[in-house]
């Protein structure tokens, strides 16, 4: 209080039908030509609102408070004090208290009700509307309110935080669901941040008891039904940069959502995209989230910056897939409606899966159209893991669940390569599929000076100094294929004695793999190296003569990739995933069976392959990832014009 008591503040008092109000007027000399109304309940509320108003008066705004209820009245009769409110205001634009200013409404809880009696009132350079957490925990009015929404003429931004418990999600659809087809509006909610009232995060013990007290979970997809306070909550200052951002007429971004069921700290392919693209929307001046499962076990300071957790379950989807989670339960619906609050403009799908479902409702019920990129060749990963015949079943039965209508509500799909587009034409009816390699982030994988002696330790680590390295990265699974590199290795160890195989990553294929090494008498020959960090890999890379890999498997094949951009040879299988990209003899080595494995692993390991590997890094300038992104930004603006 006794910051705001010493900004420049006039107060005069009006009686209206024989009741007294005090309005209160702050930065009166204000030359920003723009006043702030703020319609306050009850005299006590001034105290409540310190935070809220503090940055605001500072910035120079005029500011004017009224006082509407003592302090002892809770009884909220909106129609009559709608009309009051009115009142009040036309008798300070009378008085001058207003002067020939723009007037923004900013309400907050119940007062966010008197938004309607603006909107429909005759006062003149009302402007915008600001509504902050609207209606509190008077849930009576949710929908009173939502219908309202509807009919706002002016601009009208609605604002609220996940972790803003004294709203439930639910209410918030509640607005969301009557009013979001009205161009007027616009939502605010800001992940994994708490309530941005308490701006320098003065929670007081008895604000903190009031918040216990709210029976509605923050997080969404959590069912649980006991509200509490996360110790690792983050206070989000954004809130205030928003609203000034009104205040000064500064357009918004629009708002992107990448949608995937893999976890943001787990390396995978999807994983690794996904944080790509989304740091290059950034780049082009979007606004990015990555909508994902999340463990609670997870703590929240750990979420990158920009991630909207989804509660799941902590069990594993498949074994060897660490950190890959299920939906904590089914009610996709319900998830998508929490969603919606977030105000997303583009939607981004990522998996058919758990998010995939969630979007497909999250589509409906915000009217905006999904794009898909279609990462995961599912009807061979199905066959490997469970077999020709039960895989077959498995599959048919996921495409008829959660696949075809992936397919059939997005009207674009993106797939990485011809060999996916061949796939995806053949099995399902989408009309409209387009090639667009995804991307790697090339500078992640440049190996420089200061990277040497990270090298050289990791070389001497595993006792490589004298070594002829074949590597291999990415998923130990078995449609990966590793078992046949093992095979060759096996028939020429002999002829280059001093040769290893080196194998980088985690999987469910790694017990079949170590039999394998033993029945082949391979055990001198081959390294183990497990799980790396994903900003070590390219040390990895760099540790290799021949990065090799007999996959078939691959939608696209990032570590080819990486490989190139970290300028290690690539010894690979002949796959339509890298045809036209990385050809026989000019930036790589391919081969068909193992004489020809054999004939260009001699040539990979002892001749000069300068000028190969100089064309591989060259190639990778096709598929930079600002053109990447700028392809998929143009889509989202085609698909939802």
């Amino acid at each position: 209080m006794e910051r705001i008591i010493k900004k420049s503040v006039q107060t005069y008092t009006y009686e209206i039908d024989h009741s007294h109000y005090e309005v209160m007027s702050f930065n009166s000399k204000s030359k920003l030509g723009k006043a702030i109304v703020f319609p306050l309940f009850y005299p006590e509320g001034m105290k409540a609102f310190t935070d809220l108003l503090n940055p605001i008066l500072e910035a120079g705004y005029h500011v004017i408070i009224y006082k509407l209820l003592s302090k002892g009245d809770r009884v909220l009769f909106f129609d009559f004090y709608g009309k009051t409110f009115e009142r009040l205001v036309k008798e300070t634009v009378s008085h001058k208290v207003i002067k020939n200013e723009e007037i923004i409404f900013f309400g907050f809880g119940v007062g966010c009700l008197l938004a309607n009696s603006i909107q429909k009132s005759k006062v003149k350079n009302i402007t915008k509307c600001i509504l902050v957490s609207p209606f509190n925990r008077f849930k009576d009015n949710t929908s009173s309110l939502g219908k309202d929404l509807c009919n706002f003429k002016i601009p009208t931004y609605i604002f609220f935080g996940q972790f803003d418990s004294i709203v439930s999600i639910d209410s918030r659809f509640q607005t969301f669901e009557k009013a979001h087809r009205n161009s007027h509006l616009r939502y605010f909610t800001y992940p994994a941040t708490g309530h941005f009232l308490f701006y320098e995060r003065n929670l007081s013990l008895e604000v903190e008891e009031k918040y216990k007290k709210v029976s509605n979970s923050p997080f969404v997809g959590d069912d649980k039904k006991d509200n509490y306070l996360p110790e690792e909550i983050k206070y989000n200052n954004r809130f205030y940069e928003d609203v000034f951002k009104i205040l000064k007429d500064v357009p918004f971004k629009k708002k992107v959502a990448l949608l995937t069921d893999a976890f943001p700290l787990f390396i995978n392919g999807v994983a690794i995209v996904v944080s790509l693209l989304k740091e290059e929307l950034d780049r082009l001046g979007f606004e990015t989230y990555i909508v994902a499962l999340w463990d609670k076990k997870e703590p929240l300071e750990n979420l990158p910056e920009g991630y909207i957790p989804v509660v799941s379950t902590g069990a594993r989807l498949v074994k060897g897939y660490k950190d890959l989670h299920l939906l904590k339960n089914l009610a996709f619906q319900k998830n998508a409606k929490q969603l919606t609050t977030f105000g997303f403009d583009y939607l981004h799908l990522h998996t058919e899966y758990s998010m995939g479902q969630i979007g497909l409702w999250l589509s409906r019920y915000s009217d905006v159209k999904m794009l898909y990129t279609y990462h995961t060749l599912w009807k061979l990963y199905y066959e490997h893991k469970f077999g020709k015949l039960f895989g077959d079943i498995t599959y048919k039965a996921a495409r008829e669940l959660m696949f075809s209508k992936v397919y059939k509500e997005c009207p674009v799909i993106i797939v990485p390569s011809l060999k996916s587009y061949e796939i995806l034409s053949e099995e399902s009816k989408v009309k409209d599929i387009r090639i667009i390699p995804s991307s790697i982030d090339m500078e992640r994988f440049k190996i420089t000076k200061e990277d040497l002696p990270a090298i050289n330790k990791l070389k001497n680590q595993y006792n490589l100094k004298k070594k002829k390295v074949l590597g291999y990265i990415g998923r130990v699974s078995t449609e990966k294929n590793i078992v046949e590199t093992l095979e060759y290795l096996a028939h020429i160890k002999e002829e280059i004695p001093n040769i290893v195989f080196m194998i980088v990553g985690i999987g469910d294929a790694l017990k079949a793999l170590k039999k394998t090494i033993k029945k082949l008498h391979l055990e001198e020959y081959v390294i183990f190296v497990g799980e790396v960090e994903n900003d070590k890999l390219k040390y990895y890379y760099a540790l290799f003569d021949v990065f090799v890999t007999a996959s078939n498997f691959e939608t696209q094949g990032l570590t080819y990739f990486e490989a190139a951009c970290a300028g290690t040879l690539i010894l690979a299988k002949e796959d339509k995933a890298i045809e036209g990209i990385f050809t026989d003899g000019v930036n790589a080595y391919i081969y068909k069976d193992f004489y020809q494995w054999a004939e260009r692993l001699e040539k990979a390991l002892f001749e000069n392959n300068t000028k190969l590997i100089n064309n591989a890094k060259k190639t990778l300038n096709h598929y930079a990832p600002d053109k990447w992104a700028k392809k998929i930004a143009g889509i989202y603006q085609e698909i939802n014009k």
